[in-house]
Parts: C-alpha cells; sequence; structure tokens
C-alpha cells in the first residue's frame, strides 16, 4: 500500500478558501470599478469561483474517504493506515469536551490560518451537540466545522456574484 506523504484533505481545503478569496476580491473590484474596462475582473472573477467550487468537491471527496465508512470491502491494513493517516496529520479532534475542543481547534494551523478565533468557537458550539450525539463521531468535528466555514465563504462569495452578474448584465 502507497503510504502519502502530504495532509491532500488540508491541501485542497486551503485551495479551495484561497480561491474564494482571489474570487470576492476580484467581484469586489469588479463591483467597485465602472465601466467596460472592469470586464476581465468579473470574467476572472467567476473562473476563480467555479475553480474554488470544483477545489471544495475534490476536498469533500477526500474528507469522505478519510473520516466517511469504510467500505465493507476494505481491509484491516487500509483502516489501519487510514487511523495512523488521520492521527499523524492531526485531521481528527483528539479531545473529547467542549473545551479541548476547543482548544484543539485554536491551535490547528488550518483553522487559524482561515477563520479568526470567534468563527471557530461559533462553529464549535453550532456543531457540537449533534456531532456528540447519534451516530457521527466527535473526532470528525474538525473536518465539519472547516467545511462549515468553506460553505460559509462559498455562499459568500456567490452573494458577490449574484450581484456582479446583475452589474453586468445592467451594463452598469
Amino acid at each position: 500500500m502507497s503510504k502519502k506523504t502530504e495532509n491532500l484533505l488540508y491541501l485542497k481545503a486551503a485551495s479551495c478558501f484561497d480561491l474564494i478569496s482571489l474570487a470576492q476580491t476580484s467581484f469586489a473590484e469588479f463591483l467597485a470599478e465602472p465601466g467596460p474596462e472592469a470586464l476581465p475582473k468579473y470574467y476572472r472573477a467567476r473562473n476563480y469561483l467555479r475553480d474554488a467550487e470544483s477545489a471544495f468537491n475534490e476536498a469533500f471527496k477526500e474528507a469522505k474517504r478519510l473520516v466517511g465508512p469504510l467500505p465493507p470491502y476494505s481491509s484491516p491494513e487500509f483502516e489501519r493506515w487510514r487511523n495512523e493517516y488521520l492521527t499523524t496529520y492531526s485531521i481528527t479532534a483528539a479531545g473529547q469536551d467542549f473545551n479541548a475542543l476547543r482548544d484543539e481547534l485554536l491551535n490547528d494551523s488550518l483553522v487559524s490560518q482561515y477563520m479568526n478565533p470567534e468563527d471557530a468557537v461559533r462553529l464549535l458550539a453550532k456543531n457540537y451537540e449533534a456531532q456528540s450525539s447519534g451516530k457521527r463521531k466527535l473526532a470528525n468535528l474538525k473536518v465539519r466545522i472547516l467545511f462549515d466555514r468553506l460553505g460559509e465563504t462559498m455562499n459568500a462569495a456567490r452573494g458577490q456574484a449574484k450581484q456582479a452578474r446583475d452589474k453586468f448584465q445592467t451594463g452598469g
């Protein structure tokens, strides 16, 4: 079995965050600038948003592969590799109570890079109860928070895209 040497989930999620940021910046520039000379910024922003959606889907597939249910045909070797991989790259949360999870989340490199502490704690509070009850594993809470934040920023970028499309269609 081949070993991965990088955390692909975090790489893909970081790529998605970066592309969303570029799209939001380009949409904001297009909305702020009058006239037809701003059109290249509109098309560039649309391309960034399309690429961000593609990166989001890739990251989501990787997350499902890493923290989703194991397929029935998977070997014990794969399960052992996956658990080692998740532990090595700190993809899953080790803490079991709210305060331990909050501290772990705030010390995570990707979370601290793309989320402010208030957003991280807000998303933790929002998801903690649902994740700790039922069939969901509390250890997967970090991944869920990451994708909630990606979804929020993606929706904000889509809102900007709608405003930009309205401006584009009215010729303003």
